[in-house]
């Protein structure tokens, strides 16, 4: 049973915040109303495993994919037009090579100066591919849409949990559909080839020759109006679902907001799932086309010193945009620094301890929708540390200090330049497999037997999925040394604590004085006293404790519950085709999302296996110290191996 009761003496900040204690805060600045009711919170131990019906309640308003999912989804739209459009170098035109969707008239058996670019027709049907192809995504989008009008309307208590869970599954699918199609469209229906003759890509001199971001826009455009039409389709459902827990929301003592209109619906999934991921790719395009833009007059066509700089240009933009996407980002996502707080101060404190650099400490608004915590940069100049609106609100003080020394983590651990190291060798292995194949005459003859459209897609999907594979092995394992560092941090900060409240009980002064002499309190105006001396960024041998792997444990589960991630096996069904494939689809998508993170509940075990022998943290520091050994020595290797096959 949950108890009701009135929050304490409400103390406001300078900064616009209500802190109630370790009951929770209140945000008043964006002068939305929310009515706070406690809850206890036991520290001593592990959240139960099965939460009260309110608290789920609570936690099911979100019929959105994982962002992490929805990501990948957008990614593969432009890895597709990508892999599709192979353009020629700033200056090669000298020899021009017939792109898709055009046809070389050739004379006197040469593709010379009198070559003549016509355009090709797209294969199947003419007149139909592009109908087709357009059609079926706004048929997907009305049926979506009638299909989320009829549950807003009909959706009553008993039947909402299995209404709603059906409808997500078709959503998601839906949205795997946006790309699956896009794919189908480029390489069957013509899409692709009626893109390049309207932007008039073989016609030799043609600007968009060189230019990449007018065709990246124009060819990605349908399948992008189709994934934001889905909101337009799913909003119905959403505002009827938030609307039914409120009720819920109340029980369980949590604040409650007025479902947002579709425009503030609409313009925050814009800002989480597109122009997060869209923006720095557009970015890089940009910067590519602009160098190549200014390069072009300079460079002798067809040359290996033409290609090279392309390539360069293309490196030097995808760097560029990757050391300073953060502020580029923070822009993107609807951020402000963080109100001035006794909060604040805890975590610039902690950030002094271990003497990470940073530019600012924001408050993410996600219009209470997401729970979560981030940090981007790898220069301290343009570094942030992210914490959204609804983890700050339904945590109390020290888990959220758990959650930031989470991220703390992976600046500690330099995880983001590891990023870089994984990104670096996953491009030499790419060479080097290309270089493997040209040389190996078998596979080569077997290569060219295959549809080249076939191979072009799986050139596409096969990198991408075995980056996947490569990259969440050793995210898991990043995100665990970020776990056992805010374990540390957590168990680290109750001994700074306790040692504290000892040297104060023993009577000694922390003045200069005689050894007799109580602790003073500083004059008004007076300096303060000079802060303990910051650690490097190389974190101290430390252990995981009880009550370190405990506190962020209780984090871990309500940043769980906050967003609607299992903490146990889904219970498969026995009867009925359609629910045991709805049941697939769910394993398949949690399957996923912890492919890059981990359970939850794993994570939690870990650290509280951890806990009971100081010598598992020490083997397991031991065990990530030969994973980066072992990184470098692959990147070594694979550079070497690239270096001498050139010659």
């Amino acid at each position: 049973m949950t108890e009701v009761r009135s929050p304490p003496p409400a103390v406001v900040s300078a900064g616009g915040w209500t802190d109630f204690g370790n009951v929770g805060k209140v945000d008043r600045l964006g002068g939305a109303q929310s009515y706070w009711t406690s809850r206890s919170l036991r520290l001593s131990g592990y959240f139960p495993q099965h939460p009260n019906r309110a608290v789920y309640s609570v936690a099911r308003a979100k019929l959105q994919p994982r962002k992490r999912v929805s990501r990948i989804l957008l990614l593969l739209i432009f890895l597709l037009w990508m892999g599709w459009t192979p353009r020629p170098m700033p200056g090669a035109a000298a020899k021009p090579a017939p792109t898709r969707g055009s046809s070389v008239q050739q004379g006197n058996g040469s593709a010379g100066a009198g070559a003549r670019y016509l355009p090709a027709p797209p294969p199947g049907a003419p007149r139909f591919g592009i109908p087709v192809f357009l059609g079926f995504y706004a048929f997907m989008l009305g049926v979506m849409r009638l299909w989320s009008r009829f549950l807003a309307r009909n959706v009553t208590s008993d039947n909402l949990d299995r209404s709603l869970r059906r409808f997500n599954k078709v959503m998601l699918v839906a949205r795997v559909l946006v790309p699956a199609w896009f794919g189908v469209g480029l390489f069957l229906l013509g899409w692709g080839p009626w893109v390049n003759d309207l932007l008039q890509v073989g016609r030799p001199g043609s600007m968009f020759r060189v230019l990449q971001l007018p065709g990246l826009l124009l060819g990605t455009f349908p399948a992008f109006v189709a994934w934001v039409g889905l909101w337009w389709s799913q909003y119905p459902a959403d505002h009827s679902l938030r609307e039914h827990n409120l009720l819920d929301q109340l029980e369980a003592g949590q604040p409650i907001y007025a479902p947002p209109t579709f425009r503030e619906y609409f313009t925050a999934n814009l800002r989480l799932q597109v122009l997060f991921t869209v923006a720095p790719v557009l970015a890089i395009v940009f910067l590519r086309d602009a160098l190549a833009l200014a390069m072009r007059p300079f460079l002798t066509p067809g040359t290996a010193v033409s290609n090279a700089i392309e390539f360069g240009a293309m490196v030097g933009s995808t760097v560029l945009v990757f050391l300073f996407a953060p502020e580029l980002l923070r822009r993107v996502l609807q951020t402000q620094p963080l109100p001035d707080s006794p909060l604040r101060r805890r975590l610039e404190a902690m950030c002094r301890r271990v003497g990470m650099r940073y530019r600012d400490i924001l408050l993410w608004h996600t219009q209470n929708n997401m729970g979560n915590a981030a940090v981007m940069g790898i220069l301290p100049p343009v570094r942030y540390i992210l914490l959204s609106d609804l983890l700050l609100e339904r945590m109390d003080d020290e888990q959220i200090e758990a959650v930031f020394a989470h991220e703390v983590g992976h600046v500690v651990h330099r995880h983001m330049a590891w990023y870089v190291v994984v990104i670096m060798i996953f491009t030499l292995a790419l060479v080097s497999l290309e270089q493997v194949v040209r040389r190996v005459t078998p596979l080569n003859v077997a290569l060219n037997g295959v549809p080249q459209d076939l191979l072009d897609v799986l050139s596409i999907i096969a990198p991408l999925a075995g980056f996947l594979l490569f990259f969440g092995f050793l995210s898991r394992r990043f995100e665990r040394q970020a776990d056992v560092y805010a374990a540390r941090t957590m168990e680290e900060s109750r001994g700074r604590v306790q040692g504290s409240e000892r040297v104060q009980g023993s009577g000694f002064g922390v003045q200069q004085g005689t050894a007799d002499a109580p602790a003073s309190t500083p004059e008004p105006g007076a300096a303060p006293p000079p802060s303990p001396e910051p650690r490097t960024l190389n974190p101290e041998p430390s252990v995981v404790g009880h009550y370190g792997a405990t506190v962020f444990a209780s984090a871990l589960h309500r940043v769980a519950v906050m967003n609607n991630i299992p903490l146990g096996p889904r219970r498969r069904p026995r009867r009925g085709v359609f629910r045991r494939l709805g049941h697939s689809l769910d394993q398949f998508v949690e399957a996923i999302h912890n492919w890059f993170h981990g359970s939850v509940p794993h994570r939690m075990a870990y650290l509280r296996g951890l806990s009971t022998d100081p010598g598992l943290t020490h083997r397991f520091d031991r065990f990530m110290l030969r994973l980066y050994c072992t990184l470098l020595f692959i990147l070594f290797a694979s550079a070497a191996f690239v270096f001498a096959s050139s010659l």
